[in-house]
């Protein structure tokens, strides 16, 4: 069962070379470990389109600026929501081919969006079960691809 208490974070860390630049997702707190993390030039390219989302979509959120991180709070429906995304699109070179996901997921009008929620949730679990446990990361690289592959499997089916 996903957690209803906390507070998501986005974390982005801008470098002048795009193959440096990072970005991840906190929950239930800022000091707790990332969830998943993205890097390179997609996470550059992916965080440009979630705040432009979140201002377009009118979602408040809250923006700090430190020790050159973006910290980016965000409401607990549109935390999981971005959790989601940024899980689908794990595994894609391009990942803002899947932009308008985060819109409908966004507006609630992402069918199966119960059981794309667990998929975060499984994650998790795929991780433990592959003994495959990280010190920064929540979800470890395999099980990120993983459920990245399913979910897109699973969006692909939705759109046909």
């Amino acid at each position: 069962m996903v957690k209803t208490e906390g507070e998501y974070w986005l974390i982005y860390k801008h470098s002048r070379n795009p193959k440096r630049c990072m970005m991840g997702v906190k929950f239930p707190s800022i000091e707790s470990r990332y969830y998943i993390t993205l890097g390179g030039k997609r996470a550059s390219e992916l965080y440009k389109h979630i705040l432009l989302t979140l201002d377009i979509n009118r979602i408040e959120y809250s923006l700090e600026k430190e020790n050159g991180r973006s910290l980016v709070k965000v409401p607990w429906s549109a935390g999981l929501a971005l959790t989601v995304f940024l899980l689908a699109v794990y595994a894609k070179q391009k990942p803002l081919t899947h932009a308008q996901v985060l819109d409908k997921m966004l507006h609630g009008g992402m069918p199966l969006m119960r059981y794309l929620t667990s998929m975060v949730e499984l994650a998790l679990d795929l991780t433990e079960q592959l003994g495959d446990r990280q010190e920064k990361r929540l979800v470890s690289h395999n099980s990120a691809k993983a459920v990245s592959k399913a979910i897109g499997e699973i969006i692909a089916a939705i759109k046909t």
